[in-house]
Formats: C-alpha cells, sequence, structure tokens
C-alpha cells in the first residue's frame, strides 16, 4: 500500500473516530432516555436499558404540560429571528457589497466591529435601552419575548456572512441584467436570491441553532417562568425532577437533529462556497 494511501486511510480512522466521540453524548442521552428509575439511580456508567420503556416520555406528555409551553416559546423565538433576520440580512447584505453610498465603507467597518464583540458584551445596553423605551415611551419590551427578538433579527453576523458570497457574484451578471433594463428589485430576486440559496440556508440553520439554545439572554431579559424557553427549563428539570430529564433533552434536541439531517446538504455547500465562477 502506497504511503499516500495509508496516510489517507489514516486521516479517515482519524475522522470517523472522532465523529463518534461527539456522537457518544447524544447516544448516551437517547438510551438513558429509555431507562427505568431504578436504573438511573444506580452508581456507575450505564449504557443500555435492562428493560427498554417509554416511562419518562408518558411523566413528561401527562403530567409535564409546560414543557410543550416551553417548547412553543422557543418555536416562536427562533422563528420570528429567523424570519426577521433573513429579511434584514439578505438586503442589507445585497446593498453593502452591489450597491455604492456615502459613507458605506465606514458603516460596513462598524458592522464588522459589532460582530468581532461577545454578545455578552451587548446584553447590559440592551437592557438599558429597553428600560429607556419603557420610561420614555411606555413600550414595554423587557419580560416579553421581544426583548430577545429585536436583537437576534439586526444581528449583524447574518449580513457579513451573506454579504460575502454576494460579493463572489460576478459584476457581469448584474451590468447585462441593467442593460437588459432590470432594476435593482428583479436583478436581487431573479440573480442574487438564486445564487446564494446555500448561503440563505446555512444562515437559517446556524440562526436556528443559536436561537434554539438561547439562554443567557433569558436569564437577562425575562422573568416571567412562562414565558422562558425550553433551554431554560431543562436545567430546572435537571435539578427538580432527574428521573425524566433525558427523555425531555430527547425532545429538545429533535428539532435541531431534523434541521440538520434536511439541510446538511445546503450547509456543506454555504460554508465551502469561496466564490462563483
Amino acid at each position: 500500500m502506497r504511503p499516500k494511501q495509508v496516510t489517507l486511510k489514516a486521516g479517515k480512522l482519524i475522522s470517523m473516530g472522532i465523529g463518534l466521540l461527539f456522537l457518544l453524548p447524544v447516544f448516551f442521552t437517547i438510551t438513558q432516555s429509555f431507562m427505568e428509575v431504578s436504573q438511573l439511580n444506580t452508581t456507575g456508567l450505564q449504557l443500555i436499558p435492562e428493560n427498554f420503556n417509554l416511562q419518562q416520555y408518558y411523566v413528561l406528555a401527562f403530567f409535564k404540560s409546560e414543557y410543550f409551553h416551553l417548547f412553543l416559546n422557543s418555536v416562536k423565538i427562533s422563528g420570528f429571528v429567523i424570519a426577521g433576520q433573513l429579511l434584514v440580512s439578505v438586503v442589507a447584505a445585497f446593498v453593502f457589497a452591489k450597491l455604492t453610498f456615502p459613507g458605506q465603507g465606514v458603516l460596513f467597518a462598524m458592522y464588522i466591529l459589532v460582530a468581532l464583540l461577545p454578545f455578552q458584551v451587548t446584553l447590559v445596553p440592551n437592557v438599558l435601552l429597553f428600560n429607556a423605551l419603557d420610561m420614555t415611551l411606555n413600550i414595554k419590551l423587557l419580560d416579553t419575548h421581544w426583548a430577545i427578538i429585536l436583537p437576534g433579527i439586526f444581528s449583524t453576523f447574518g449580513i457579513f456572512l451573506l454579504r460575502q458570497f454576494i460579493v463572489g457574484i460576478p459584476t457581469e451578471y448584474i451590468e447585462a441584467a441593467k442593460i437588459d433594463g432590470a432594476g435593482h428589485l428583479r436583478i436581487f430576486f431573479t440573480i442574487v436570491l438564486p445564487l446564494i440559496k446555500p448561503a440563505v440556508f446555512t444562515l437559517i440553520m446556524l440562526t436556528f441553532i443559536e436561537q434554539w439554545n438561547v439562554v443567557e439572554q433569558a436569564f437577562l431579559f425575562l422573568e416571567s417562568p412562562e414565558k422562558f424557553p425550553l433551554s431554560i427549563f431543562l436545567e430546572e428539570i435537571f435539578t427538580e425532577d432527574f428521573p425524566v430529564f433525558y427523555g425531555a433533552a430527547v425532545l429538545y434536541l429533535t428539532p435541531a437533529v431534523i434541521i440538520f439531517m434536511k439541510g446538511q446538504k445546503y450547509l456543506r455547500e454555504g460554508l465551502g462556497m469561496g466564490g462563483l465562477k
């Protein structure tokens, strides 16, 4: 066997090993969700259920109605942020990439600067802004889902990501469309949007994962427990009702796994695109 083939085979084995290592916690959570309470309380590592049962899911379905209420809260927050960020990011990215206006470079540099900041840095300014809106304009955002949704919609990450793909679209396409009499709106919908579809799906998936796992914003912006997202509930159920924690975790993982499985092709294309010929 040639050295190159040996190296390639070794690389594949290492990649498979790393992949299995990352999948181990998911496998562990799934198997634990089918265990009885007596087995969960035993000491030592238990990987396979002695008797498969659906007791954890039964308790969640019939005795933990708040679980599904908070599940809908997470769906609402994630859905609104994704829809709003797509609308804002796609349009703003097109403007920054293919149009010119005074101060464009300075404004985009400011976007980059904000994108480099950890989101924890902006949490306190957001609270101060929400308090000011409440006191001056009587617009109450704190302790509502909008306190999480609005900062998510206007995140600079989506604009930066999509702009990089739109910049790769040859200017000749745009110029040819203008010669044919197409305006900016038609160019955007007929040329730009179809070409950046993988990037758009990438943004959807990354935004969903970020918002589905939101924790710090919920703790800071929300006070009413019934408005919490599901990610907060998992921490509480781990300490207060551990025998059903693994079932709740599996249900929590399911939407993210489904979206990833359905969109992994677009994610791979979106992350791999560096430009268009």
